[in-house]
């Protein structure tokens, strides 16, 4: 695990995110002894609904799921 100090932190916090790998931690110190540790979260990642196979498992036809986003989009 890397080392900074505070100051070092800091000063340094945006080149330090952008260099750590997600899960890496890095350990702030002051006066020689730990402060706390950052560390980088890792990516989430989002599955997006199947809304096809959820219209098809419910009975529905592609037309009318077509039909409720025109509908949805129309609003906006």
């Amino acid at each position: 695990m890397k080392k900074l100090t505070a100051r070092q932190f800091q000063h340094a916090f945006s080149k330090t995110a952008e260099t750590l790998k997600p899960g890496e931690s890095v350990t702030i110190t002051k006066h020689g002894k730990a402060l706390g540790v950052f560390t980088k979260l890792p990516k989430r990642k989002i599955e997006t609904p199947d809304f096809l196979g959820n219209l098809e498992k419910l009975g529905y036809s592609v037309e009318l799921g077509d039909q409720i986003l025109k509908e949805f989009n129309d609003s906006q």
